[in-house]
Parts: C-alpha cells; sequence; structure tokens
C-alpha cells in the first residue's frame, strides 16, 4: 500500500493541491488587479475559477479585497501589490515540482521527495495564518481565499504522506532491496543534495517574481488622485450650518487633518468606508466632520425614490443624539445593524425603525419630529448643492479637496498619503 502511496497518490494530490492554489490564486488576482484601473466593477468571487458568482453575493470576498491584508505597499503603490500575486509564483512552484515527483515515480531521488515534503508546509502555515486572520480580524471568509486554504491543506497532506512512505520505503528495505512486490524500479536512490539549495532558490524566485513584476510596472495614478477638483464652500470650523459630528476617537492630542464625510447612515458603501478608515488607523488621526446625506425621498428632494428607507430615521436621529455626544454611537449602531433596519423599513415602512431607535437611544422621538431638526437635516442637503456634489454617498472630502470615488476604494491608503502626508496607515 505504502508504495502505491509514495508512487501515485502523495504526489498526484501534491500536483492537485498546487494546481488548485494556482487557479483560486489566479482568479484571486484577477479579481483584484480589475479593480486597480479607477473603474467600478462587481465582483467575481467563487469556488470554481473563472466562473462569476452573482454581482455583490459574497461580501466576504468584499471583505478580504478591502482589507489591509490583501496587498503590500499599499502606502507606496496605488492600490498596492496583491498578496496573491506571491501564491501565483508560489503554486507555479510546486505544480513543476508535484509534477516532476508525479511523473518520475520512483526515479525521483530522496532528497527530491524530502524537499517536497517539507517546502509543502509552507503554503499550509500562511493558510492558516490568513485564515486566522479572516476569522479574528475580519469576521468573514472569502470563497476564493477559501479554496486556497483547502489546496494547500491538499498540498500539505500529499507531501506529508509522501514523506511517510519514503520512510516506510526505507524501513521495508533490506540489504539494499525493497521488499514490498511490483517493485522493479529497485530502491530509490538518494540523489545529488547540490540540488535541494537550487530548488530553495527556484521557489524563491518564482514567488517574488510576479509581484516584484507588477510593483515595476504598476501605473502611476498621481496626476488623477486630485482630479475631482476642490468644492468652493468646503466645512470649516467657522461653519455655521451646526454640521460638526465628530467622529475623532485620538488616543494622542497631536493636529488632526480636517475631513468631511458625506454619508448615508444606512449606505452599505459608506459603513464600509467608514469601517476601512477605522481599521487603517486614520479615523482617530482626523478631525471629522460628517454631512448626513440619506438617499431617501421622504427628506431628500434630490432623489426621486426611497434608495435606503429608513435612511432619513436615522439622520435625525444622529442629529438628536449629537447633543448628548451620542452622534457617533448612533452612526456606528446604523451600521452595525444596517440589514434588519433596511429589511424593517422596506417591510414595514420607514417609521417602523422607530422603535429599535427608541429601544437603543432613548429619549430621541420628541426631538426626531422637531421642525429644529428637519431644518438642521435640510441644511446639510444643500451643502451638496452648494458644492454641485452627486447624488451619492458616500463622498470624502480633505479641507477642500474632493476625493474621487476611485481613490476612496483601492488606492485608499496611497491617496491619503499623497493629499496628506501626514496620516500614517496603522502598521499590521
Amino acid at each position: 500500500m505504502w508504495n502505491r502511496i509514495g508512487r501515485w497518490i502523495a504526489p498526484a494530490l501534491m500536483t492537485l493541491g498546487s494546481l488548485g492554489g494556482l487557479a483560486f490564486a489566479w482568479s484571486s488576482t484577477l479579481d483584484y488587479s480589475r479593480h486597480l484601473d479607477r473603474q467600478v466593477h462587481d465582483l467575481r468571487c467563487g469556488f470554481v475559477p473563472g466562473l462569476a458568482a452573482a454581482p455583490g453575493a459574497d461580501e466576504g470576498c468584499r471583505a478580504a479585497i478591502y482589507s489591509p491584508y490583501a496587498a503590500l505597499m499599499r502606502d507606496k503603490i496605488w492600490g498596492g501589490v496583491p498578496i496573491s500575486l506571491f501564491a501565483v509564483g508560489t503554486f507555479s512552484f510546486f505544480a513543476a515540482f508535484s509534477l516532476y515527483l508525479l511523473l518520475s515515480g520512483r526515479g525521483a531521488s530522496k532528497y527530491a521527495v524530502k524537499t517536497g515534503a517539507v517546502l509543502a508546509v509552507g503554503p499550509f502555515l500562511v493558510s492558516l495564518l490568513m485564515a486566522y486572520l479572516s476569522a479574528t480580524r475580519l469576521g468573514t471568509f472569502c470563497k476564493t481565499c477559501m479554496g486556497i486554504y483547502f489546496s494547500s491543506t491538499a498540498l500539505f497532506i500529499g507531501g506529508l504522506l509522501a514523506f511517510l512512505a519514503l520512510g516506510r520505503e526505507t524501513s521495508g528495505a533490506v540489504g539494499g532491496e525493497a521488499t514490498e512486490p511490483n517493485n522493479a524500479a529497485g530502491p530509490r536512490s538518494f540523489g545529488n543534495m547540490a540540488l535541494v539549495p537550487g530548488w530553495l532558490a527556484l521557489l524563491a524566485c518564482a514567488a517574488l517574481a510576479p509581484p516584484l513584476a507588477y510593483a515595476k510596472g504598476a501605473p502611476n495614478h498621481d496626476e488623477k488622485i486630485a482630479a475631482c477638483g476642490k468644492v468652493p464652500k468646503p466645512i470649516t470650523d467657522k461653519s455655521d450650518l451646526g454640521l460638526k459630528l465628530s467622529l475623532t476617537r485620538a488616543t494622542s492630542n497631536g493636529p488632526k487633518t480636517p475631513v468631511t464625510l458625506m454619508v448615508d447612515p444606512l449606505c452599505p458603501s459608506c459603513r464600509a468606508l467608514h469601517r476601512r478608515l477605522d481599521t487603517e488607523g486614520f479615523l482617530e488621526q482626523m478631525d471629522t466632520t460628517v454631512v448626513l446625506f440619506p438617499l431617501d425621498s421622504s427628506c431628500n428632494w434630490m432623489v426621486d425614490r426611497d434608495v435606503h428607507p429608513g435612511a432619513c430615521q436615522v439622520a435625525k436621529a444622529m442629529l438628536c443624539a449629537n447633543a448628548k455626544g451620542q452622534a457617533v454611537q448612533v452612526l456606528e449602531w446604523a451600521y452595525d445593524q444596517q440589514e434588519l433596519l433596511i429589511t424593517t423599513a422596506k417591510t414595514q415602512g420607514a417609521k417602523a425603525i422607530d422603535g429599535y431607535i427608541e429601544g437603543s437611544f432613548p429619549g430621541l422621538a420628541a426631538c426626531m419630529k422637531d421642525k429644529a431638526t428637519t431644518k438642521k437635516l435640510d441644511d446639510m442637503l444643500r451643502f451638496a448643492v452648494d458644492n454641485r456634489l452627486p447624488v451619492s454617498t458616500p463622498q470624502l472630502f480633505l479641507g477642500d479637496v474632493h476625493m474621487c470615488d476611485e481613490d476612496t476604494d483601492m488606492g485608499l491608503v496611497y491617496s491619503l498619503r499623497k493629499l496628506a502626508p501626514q496620516l500614517k496607515a496603522r502598521t499590521f
């Protein structure tokens, strides 16, 4: 049995794991790279490489692709260098090496089998680390990532079986002859140990070549970063519109970068941007003002349909909670409960979410119905009119500079560092 495992099963499993890992890593890289052309694209994430999933169906992929763990050098290259490129090179090496072991059979040396088995531990350990980060930091798993994890596991198990089979093969040899039947090839040779450093060098070159090639040829978007212009009437400390809703949770007393965020509290993209700014450590370095722009026709005359029904109720709750210093809590509560609030508003009407608001933040009901609150929200909406802004959320402003939507997406870290060098991304 061990003869068959060492001859066919182990190298075949290593080959399948390598090819699977290569396919999933390549699929993940293509999905990431499609976002690097400063255009908006749907995600194409699925277990079957090349088969498009339903657009927007995989929030796990969305969380992964926007996470700090998806790319390196994000502050030096727009969008960074996709970490999946390292996997593409690594699995390419293992695919070739595993095929060599499979096709060579007992002609492959003991050093070759041992080297393949030991090196296969590397992708498995990296997958364990990434799975841990996905579970503890992201709280979700992307499908292509899971494909890579399973493929790495198959590669590792194949390498382990090959190593164990080699040990049985050696222990079963008597007087230089293998005792298992149908072993016409005779004992396996040790091979040339000098090839081991060469294989290690090939693995290193294979893993590093794709990301290095991409980093060297990555497009320069510097001229486009500020291409969305400046707003003629930015928010300032002396603004009399009552728009100052500080989101700062700073732990230091240093100067803060003035930032304005135009958001809809029931907008999934607004939630994603908010959480990315928080996760990256930017939010605590910003003196942030929130402009509420609910895409809800019940209070926003600029929209002709309820894109996010119930957003007006949450926006008014934020304005009322601001007097108690709870505006941040209401906004982040709305982000956390977004699916529940949107579903409730669609099925039961926008007023139905008032009960959820009152349950979490008692005492806001009267203020939310006050005409003064409606007037404050109306003044916020006029910020978009006065600055001729598109009817969309989120929108980010550094002082009077209007950041392009693309630069709040994949190029967020790079663009913020270019426009505000004093901002530092958190080191992970």
